[in-house]
């Protein structure tokens, strides 16, 4: 699998949940420490979709494009 397929994947799953541990991330996409580092950097630094919780997870914090930004405007 595409590491951009793996993004796309992650950023639904924690749309979603509203959280995701890193173990949960690894076990899911099988990741090593090095994939799950970039994926880490993507969602919180370059997409700025979650924040980092205590170095044990991410947690959702959405952004433009999002498919909440997308659902809220549509209810307006």
């Amino acid at each position: 699998m595409k590491f951009s397929d793996i993004v796309k994947q992650a950023v639904v799953l924690l749309r979603d949940s509203g959280r995701l541990t890193y173990r949960t991330l690894k076990r899911e996409f099988d990741l090593d420490d090095a994939a799950l580092a970039d994926l880490r950097f993507e969602l919180i630094e370059g997409q700025e979709l979650a924040v980092d919780k205590d170095g044990k997870m991410l947690v959702w914090v959405g952004g433009a494009g999002s498919g909440e930004t997308e659902a809220v405007d549509r209810r307006a």
